[in-house]
Order: structure tokens, then C-alpha cells, then sequence
């Protein structure tokens, strides 16, 4: 199947989209985080060309999910360094497809690009899933009253 995946730089419709998906996604772990403060974050990163940076997958013009590399993530972790691998999402008709790879692939070369060696992610329930991808936990935590495991990948 043939994805294109784009970086995040002011396309129509899509910070309100991604926004809907990640608010919906997440509101466990961030209670809260509205689909209002998460469009305005997606519209921070039109100010950079480095981090926090997000990237889009779609097959053929429709937005199928998205992948962020953000400095932090949420602060009860903020005694990590960061970066951090968040917002990973894939609608779920286009799950198991490829695009998840794409994603993880574009977002993994940006944050080698910028000169980083290590980089977090916490998951409520996809440690087997990233474990796949060279992630290792560090840790478990709790956060807003549900436990996540905390991941780091050394980057080559």
C-alpha cells in the first residue's frame, strides 16, 4: 500500500483532526489536555524547524495518523531529559499497513538528524509493540492515575 508521509507545517484541517484523534486517544493520561490547547500546540511547532516536530501519514489525500517528537512530554517526567516519541497514532482501518513503520522511520531520522543519542516514550499498553523497535524500559510510573511504562531507544 503507498503512503506519503509530510512533516506537519500549517496543512489545512489537519491540527483539528489531529487534535480530535489525540485528545480522544489520551484523555486517561492527560485529563486535562483539550482538543483547544492540543491545536494550539501543533500551531507552536509552525515556529521551529527543530523540536517539538510532527509528522503525517496519508494514503492518497486522506490523513491516516501522526507521529511527534517533542523536548518534553508530560511533566510529572520531566526528570528525564527528553526527547520524547509521542502522539503515535494510526486510524485504525490503516493499522498494520506500513504507515506505522514510515512514521516511526521519519520521526526516528529527524531527532538522529538533530544530533541526539537517546529518546523516551511512555505507553499505557504498547510495550511489546515498541520493544519491536529497539525500545527497552527504563521504568514503570503512574501517571494521572494510570500506569505506563517508561521506554528509551539509544539512536545510532
Amino acid at each position: 500500500m503507498s503512503f506519503r508521509i509530510e512533516r506537519w507545517n500549517g496543512q489545512a484541517d489537519v491540527a483539528e483532526q489531529l487534535a480530535q484523534w489525540h485528545v480522544q486517544e489520551w484523555q486517561t493520561v492527560f485529563p486535562e489536555w483539550t482538543e483547544q490547547i492540543a491545536i494550539a500546540e501543533f500551531n507552536e511547532q509552525l515556529l521551529t524547524t527543530e523540536l517539538p516536530i510532527t509528522w503525517l501519514a496519508f494514503k492518497e489525500n486522506v490523513l491516516i495518523g501522526s507521529i511527534s517528537a517533542l523536548l518534553e512530554d508530560a511533566s510529572e517526567l520531566n526528570d528525564l531529559p527528553g526527547p520524547w516519541l509521542a502522539s503515535f497514532y494510526i486510524t485504525p482501518e490503516y493499522r498494520g499497513q506500513g504507515a506505522a513503520q514510515m512514521l516511526i522511520d521519519r520521526v526516528t531520522q529527524s531527532v538522529i538528524a538533530l544530533g541526539y543519542k537517546r529518546w523516551y516514550l511512555f505507553t499505557p499498553q504498547h510495550q511489546a509493540y515498541y520493544a519491536k523497535f529497539g525500545w527497552v524500559l527504563k521504568e514503570n510510573r503512574h501517571l494521572h492515575h494510570e500506569n505506563v511504562a517508561v521506554m528509551v531507544q539509544e539512536l545510532n
